[in-house]
């Protein structure tokens, strides 16, 4: 095992699954290289992999945590597979779960974010929706917390599946987070479609929620995440690079974030790995 097979369990630990389209865009090296050696990890027991049910070859491999990769992990932070939240049916679970595609598609933002852009703008902090509910959960549950460059952000991954005023409501949550936390977050919002994104201008414009905290969206149809994608809500702006995003408002409205202390929690003795990987070739620490 490589530090970069740890790394790689670690990532699934986070994200309890990640695609092969995924992890080539994480690891960036070939696809036939992520591939050769995540079939060397599934023959030791490491990983699992899964097809989810669409037309034959329309989907990438998924892969999540097989048992001995689990009992690994467990060695490794003295713990049990179940304390880390591992299920022996875990690539069932994954493959039937309703929100798989959605879980999907706000992994797939993130990792877009990994290689696009100068070294010090890419992405230097991922966590997972299930850190971000440890974290906030009895306030506001976002699809993950990521900090590009000096920008610090809530995701909110939309997909045409949630009424308008759905939203809306979650502009609340998020103003009772900044209530909480004596902060003014900064939460995106990713939507599928240009006139998706039109509509929820149109219905957040003068909400209430927006004088307690910052927002913006982009459309995934026309736009990549690290680019001038951003506009921000309620206010007459151009869009704007995620790196640049903080400084579209004025000084004093200028978004922070909830402390971003991940020690909070039932996990509380594991941080979220880095998204970058280690180093190639390293060997794992003895």
């Amino acid at each position: 095992m490589t530090d970069r097979d740890l790394w790689l369990l670690d990532m699934l630990l986070e994200h309890t699954v990640l695609t092969s389209t995924h992890l080539t865009e994480l690891l960036a090296v070939s696809r036939r290289s992520v591939n050769r050696r995540l079939a060397t990890l599934i023959e030791l027991g490491v990983l699992q992999s899964f097809r989810p049910h669409h037309r034959p070859g329309s989907a990438p491999e998924h892969f999540v945590l097989a048992p001995t990769g689990a009992a690994l992990l467990a060695a490794r932070y003295a713990t049990t597979p179940g304390a880390l939240g591992w299920h022996r049916d875990q690539a069932t679970r994954a493959m039937f779960s309703p929100f798989l595609t959605h879980d999907l598609g706000a992994r797939s933002f993130f990792t877009q974010l990994t290689r696009r852009g100068p070294a010090d703008e890419r992405l230097a902090i991922w966590w997972s929706e299930k850190r971000c509910a440890q974290l906030w959960g009895d306030l506001a549950s976002p699809d993950g917390y990521g900090q590009y460059g000096r920008t610090a952000f809530l995701l909110e991954y939309d997909t045409g599946t949630e009424s308008l005023p759905r939203l809306a409501a979650k502009l609340d949550t998020y103003a009772e987070l900044a209530a909480a936390t004596h902060t003014r977050p900064l939460v995106l919002f990713t939507l599928h479609s240009t006139a998706r994104e039109a509509n929820l201008h149109d219905r957040l414009r003068g909400h209430p929620a927006l004088d307690h905290l910052a927002s913006a969206s982009t459309s995934r149809d026309q736009y990549h995440p690290a680019d001038r994608a951003w506009l921000p809500l309620g206010e007459f702006a151009q869009r704007t690079r995620l790196a640049e995003l903080p400084v579209a408002w004025p000084v004093g409205r200028r978004p922070g974030i909830a402390s971003t202390d991940d020690t909070t929690g039932t996990r509380s003795a594991i941080l979220a790995p880095a998204p970058a990987p280690p180093a190639p070739d390293s060997p794992a620490p003895s």
